[in-house]
């Protein structure tokens, strides 16, 4: 696999204040994402689309410590490792003030829980990340990680705070990453969810993740869409999946994705002249992914498509919380 940087860079910045550390601290794993699948239906009144997309959880994963401290406010720090950086070098570094889902899920967490608790006492918090899932990547990295940090402070902080509804505030695919589930199908804006017990790593699959060194916003995403798609036949692409047989997957982000950065087409077709089935890309882009047969194969094709692409991120996963 390729690795576009050696060792960590660090980035450290603060919301609202720091202070001293007091007793409790918290660390969640916080896992990537893929759209197995994403159809985007019409545009809605409030100015979101209306989509249907089946999410799948990958062992991919951030690392984020949540530690309580004396003074109000937040803090946050990251370091970035592995996968992080490909995205970072073409100016999607993370912010680190309220515009930073983390910061700002820590941020509504306090104003929630003092709003129902007006006696209860000001504390401070401070993040600190480990950042492996690539940066406006299409893998829903940010949301996973304002997601880690509305279970820390439930676990640090208990409160009568409704929790889910702060993750729809968040962002649409927030509430995906509090279920406990490796599988849902996401409607609405994609906060509908319905979890699935059926497995997509039947067999032990493995999955190759490609991200050719540059990250797309959903803003841009959506706003390069050429046009709406019909609603996913998801039971078709299980069935497929589980006869070990191409899903036929469709992400209707793709095509436009493709005329904003036509890099991505070059990604695509290098995949899929791999071998590897389902070459499609995540979300709103621009990592895509493709399913290989078996671990070895997945290692000896990033492996590939790293050296022949040193630009590139490459990595394999597995679908699930492994």
């Amino acid at each position: 696999m390729n690795d576009p940087t050696q060792g960590l860079e660090e980035a450290s910045g603060t919301a609202t204040g720091a202070g001293a550390d007091v007793a409790g601290a918290r660390t969640e794993t916080a896992h990537a994402k893929v759209n197995l699948g994403l159809a985007v239906i019409a545009r809605r009144g409030d100015g979101f689309h209306e989509i249907e997309t089946l999410m799948a959880r990958i062992s991919l994963a951030d690392e984020v410590r949540v530690r309580l401290a004396g003074t109000p406010g937040v803090t946050f720090e990251a370091s970035y490792e592995a996968g992080a950086a490909s995205a970072v070098r073409d100016g999607a570094a993370l912010p680190t003030g309220s515009e930073n889902l983390a910061v700002r899920a820590a941020e509504a967490y306090l104003t929630a829980r003092r709003a129902r608790a007006t006696r209860s006492a000001e504390v401070g918090v401070h993040i600190a990340l480990a950042k492996r899932i690539p940066i406006a990547a299409g893998l829903g990295g940010g949301s996973s990680d304002a997601a880690a940090v509305l279970r820390a402070l439930a676990a640090l902080l208990p409160s009568e705070v409704d929790v889910d509804r702060l993750a729809r505030d968040l962002g649409s695919d927030v509430p995906f990453f509090l279920l406990d589930t490796d599988l849902a199908v996401a409607r609405g804006r994609g906060e509908r969810l319905t979890p699935l017990e059926a497995s997509v790593d039947r067999g032990r699959r493995r999955w190759v993740l490609v991200n050719p060194g540059f990250g797309v916003s959903a803003r841009e995403a959506y706003e390069a869409l050429v046009g709406f798609s019909p609603r996913l036949r998801v039971e078709r692409v299980l069935a497929r999946l589980d006869a070990g047989e191409d899903p036929g997957w469709s992400n209707a982000l793709q095509p436009g994705v493709l005329r904003l950065r036509p890099q991505v087409r070059e990604v695509l077709a290098a995949m899929r002249d791999a071998g590897l089935r389902g070459v499609v890309m995540s979300g709103s882009g621009p990592t895509c992914f493709g399913l290989a047969g078996d671990e070895r194969e997945a290692d000896s094709v990033a492996a590939a498509l790293g050296v022949a692409h040193p630009a590139w991120w490459t990595s394999t996963v597995a679908v699930g919380a492994a």
